[in-house]
């Protein structure tokens, strides 16, 4: 009995060690939910810092075109195993400023006041929020 017990209790011990790895890649690896909340409040800061530009239905063409350039770019550079991550915040950082300058462009001189505004807010609701934990 005493045997049994020894190799029973080995193999559930083996067991154990095989599934925890996958256990513990699953979970790294799973959807977020607060990733899928971070996109949405992006998108909607996006909306917030463009809705009192009151822009016309060409301006808005060409910002959504700027704007789906950009996420491609994005994209591309987070699936680019090449780069550090740090070298690919240093990238999207680089793409984010080139598609606000974009954007700007395309804006009226009283819309570019209003939107470096907005930009100006936003920056400083983000510096009070506490770093978000990953």
């Amino acid at each position: 009995m005493n045997r049994i017990s020894k190799q029973l209790a080995i193999t559930a011990s083996f067991m154990l060690l095989s599934v925890f790895p996958a256990l513990s890649y699953a979970q790294n690896n799973a959807p977020d939910s607060t990733q899928g909340q971070a996109m949405h409040e992006k998108h909607g800061d996006h909306n917030a810092m463009m809705a009192n530009l009151h822009l016309t239905d060409d301006q808005k063409a060409q910002i959504k075109q700027i704007h789906e350039g950009m996420r491609s770019k994005v994209e591309a550079v987070n699936n680019d195993s090449s780069l550090s991550a740090d070298q690919k915040e240093a990238k999207i950082r680089d793409l984010r400023r080139d598609t606000h300058e974009q954007v700007k462009k395309v804006l009226t001189p009283e819309q570019r006041k209003q939107f470096e505004e907005n930009m100006r807010e936003h920056r400083d609701s983000k510096q009070q929020q506490p770093p978000a934990s990953k």
